[in-house]
């Protein structure tokens, strides 16, 4: 268990929308297992009553948040922000389980130097189906919001959304730009892409922090070709919305990487000639 008074100047928040009321008590449990000094924090983009009921059984350790108007997670995100009471923000995806450990290093991984905003944490596939070989490649992972680069922390370009820490004095006051982020009229996403790209413009760091991890569960029905194409196929769109190629991770490609390159090249290719346009 974490020590709460070192920890507490962190919030812990999920946003979540009509997921699976067990897997989000699952994933709330292991946030709330941290032992934090201060709840977390729930917004709760639902129209059901799954989540609202999941939180109200944890009593005081959960903050609740009702946001069925919210236009997506980077609104969601952005509330979040102006609810927390604390510097430090970590978030946690509804469908990830956080690992004992995860929230302290988070939170060390800011006191390691003075300079850094944003700290990405290590995730990794929890699958509940076997997926195909390919799909245990990196750039596969990218497409799962997996983000798994070693055992060492690293400087990064970019954090995936499934779990990354903010210092709010270092990041901008509404940090989630709303055209960006995944809506109930898009599934076009980018917008902690652009996060990191201000943060790194402003003279901050990003990091990637292997000690904090979290594992990011694969749902039905997502380890599968048909649903990695269309993933691909948002990724172009993504890209040609953001109008530059992502900077590479750091990590080695190898040729099994190189095979499922090709395998999504034509889906990719073709999400960027449909550019900006939304995908319902």
């Amino acid at each position: 268990m974490a020590d709460a008074g070192h920890l507490a100047d962190v919030t812990p928040a999920m946003v979540t929308s009509d997921d699976d009321p067990a897997l989000f008590a699952e994933a709330i449990d292991a946030v709330i297992a941290e032992g934090l000094a201060e709840p977390v924090l729930a917004v709760d983009m639902s129209r059901g009553g799954g989540i609202r009921s999941a939180c109200g059984e944890r009593g005081d350790s959960v903050r609740y948040v009702a946001a069925p108007d919210s236009t997506g997670i980077s609104d969601s995100r952005n509330r979040a922000v102006a609810a927390a009471r604390t510097r430090y923000l970590l978030f946690v995806d509804a469908d990830a389980i956080a690992t004992r450990g995860w929230a302290a290093a988070m939170r060390a991984a800011f006191d390691r130097a003075d300079d850094i905003a944003v700290v990405g944490a290590r995730c990794a596939a929890r699958w509940t189906e076997p997926p195909p070989r390919l799909f245990r490649t990196a750039p596969a992972g990218d497409f799962l919001s997996l983000f798994e680069l070693g055992d060492e922390p690293l400087d990064v370009p970019r954090v995936v959304g499934t779990s990354f820490a903010m210092d709010l004095e270092r990041v901008p006051r509404e940090p989630f730009r709303v055209e960006l982020g995944i809506g109930p009229e898009s599934r076009l996403g980018g917008e902690e892409v652009d996060l990191c790209e201000r943060v790194r413009d402003g003279g901050w760091r990003v990091r990637y922090e292997p000690e904090a991890r979290v594992l990011h569960t694969i749902r039905p029905g997502r380890a599968t070709w048909r649903s990695m194409l269309r993933r691909a196929f948002h990724a172009g769109q993504e890209g040609r919305r953001l109008g530059r190629r992502l900077e590479p991770l750091p990590r080695r490609v190898r040729p099994a990487d190189r095979l499922f390159q090709l395998a999504i090249a034509p889906a990719f290719a073709a999400g960027r000639l449909v550019g900006s346009r939304s995908a319902r």
